[in-house]
């Protein structure tokens, strides 16, 4: 009979994913978000349907995460993760980023028509119009070779395809924040405010993304030491990218608002639309305190030693784990707080 006092596999298992709450909370946070500014963006140019709203949050959603994947895959993964010890786990997390960025396709193909429509009932048959629809159609071509082809690792790491992929997603969203600025009237600083604020949405939600659907789950199957080293400083890489990212989407929210709304404190109070704006900017506020909070429960990640690379013994291994053990299929779980 098991000691009372000796935590079962199925404890084990609750606590390791309670440690991991936090970043899946930040994830449904910044959904939240994006649904509310999608709301306040369409309204502002004039347009109350629910369904064009729907649309258009699933197409920048989907957008953000094929794009911030892309630079995950091929920004945050460096060539040295790709070595003897880690290659297999960087393979298998493109497999699955795979499988994601083709659910992403097909929602960017149906939303980004009803997008490409929306911009055509507004600006006409122009050049820019087309031109945007080419691109799009263009990025979705070529991120489909990348996501359907079967290639190893080596081989799509930085691959000309996967670079060009990434450039592409890159000039789409920039695209689409000034397709949506220029519906009230292309004003250059406002446009590239929407862009930043775009791009590092795109950056965020794309990395949350893969940290919790795709380093986590192929971390877990192979908790090696070479392993649990290269997801660790992956993960790093991804929260230094979000110490710019919280504070650009706070500013860069802001100054659309005030640009787009004026600063009336009672007016923000008063109606449906200023409400939903302080709301964004109290989910914005909330990113904040659970970015915070992460790292000091040690919460970022579920795997043993991810949070903080240290315990690892920085660069050698250190002796809470051999670089002989072999993979046990379960991470191990500390009952520290």
């Amino acid at each position: 009979m098991p000691d009372p006092q000796t935590p079962t596999a199925a404890e084990r298992t609750d606590a390791l994913f309670d440690r991991y709450t936090l970043p899946k909370i930040a994830l449904a946070v910044i959904l939240a978000a994006s649904v509310v500014g999608t709301w306040v963006s369409t309204t502002r140019n004039g347009s109350t349907a629910p369904i064009l709203t729907a649309a258009k949050w699933g197409y920048l959603v989907a957008m953000g995460v094929l794009t911030g994947g892309l630079v995950w895959k091929h920004g945050f993964v460096r060539p040295a993760d790709l070595g003897d010890g880690a290659a297999d786990y960087c393979a298998e997390m493109y497999a699955r980023f795979d499988d994601i960025a083709a659910g992403a396709i097909a929602v960017l193909a149906v939303g980004g028509a009803v997008v490409f429509r929306e911009y055509l009932g507004v600006f006409g048959v122009t050049v820019p119009v087309v031109g945007y629809g080419t691109l799009v159609l263009a990025w979705l071509g070529l991120a489909g070779v990348s996501t359907y082809r079967s290639d190893t690792v080596e081989r799509q790491f930085r691959s000309p395809t996967g670079l060009a992929a990434l450039a592409l997603a890159v000039a789409v969203v920039v695209a689409t924040a000034i397709a949506e600025v220029a519906m009230v009237g292309l004003d250059p600083v406002a446009a590239g405010v929407r862009v930043l604020h775009l791009l590092t949405f795109a950056l965020w939600i794309g990395g949350a993304v893969w940290n919790i659907f795709v380093a986590v789950p192929t971390g877990q199957k192979q908790p090696t030491v070479e392993v649990v080293r290269a997801a660790g400083q992956q993960l790093e890489r991804f929260r230094w990218a979000v110490r710019f990212i919280i504070p650009t989407l706070f500013v860069t929210g802001l100054y659309q608002a005030v640009e787009g709304f004026g600063t009336n404190l009672g007016w923000y109070l008063g109606s449906v639309v200023g409400a939903a704006i302080l709301a964004k900017i109290g989910f914005i506020g909330l990113l904040v305190v659970i970015f915070k909070l992460c790292p000091m429960w040690r919460a970022c990640s579920p795997i043993e030693g991810v949070c903080d690379i240290e315990d690892l013994g920085g660069d050698d291994a250190g002796p809470t784990a051999s670089p002989a053990s072999e993979p046990t299929g379960e991470p191990e779980v500390t009952t520290d707080d």
